[in-house]
């Protein structure tokens, strides 16, 4: 049950940072937090990226479409996405105003 939360919160996630990275419109919060749209699109779409191959990775493998290798090369590419997430389009401190 917890996956298929986890899938859910990856593809909203996911469609978050695509509607940065698309429309280029943020709101005052996000503004104040990241340096430009297009971090903080992609701090987004890593995160939902993340969410959502590890759902599906386990979610395939729990019932039998993926086998140990599928799953876990599907649970490093989600961690590596985290990790540039995390390291690469962190959101900054707020208390700045940078622009």
């Amino acid at each position: 049950m917890f996956q298929v939360m986890f899938g859910i919160v990856g593809l909203v996630l996911t469609g978050h940072g695509v509607r940065l990275l698309l429309t280029r419109r943020m709101s005052p919060f996000t503004r104040r937090r990241w340096l430009g749209p297009v971090d903080a699109g992609m701090y987004f779409l890593c995160g939902g990226l993340f969410f959502l191959l590890l759902s599906v990775a386990y979610l395939g493998r729990l019932i039998g479409t993926f086998g140990p290798a599928t799953m876990l090369t599907l649970t490093a590419l989600a961690i590596t996405f985290l990790t540039i997430g995390q390291v690469r389009y962190r959101p900054r401190d707020g208390s700045t105003d940078v622009r």
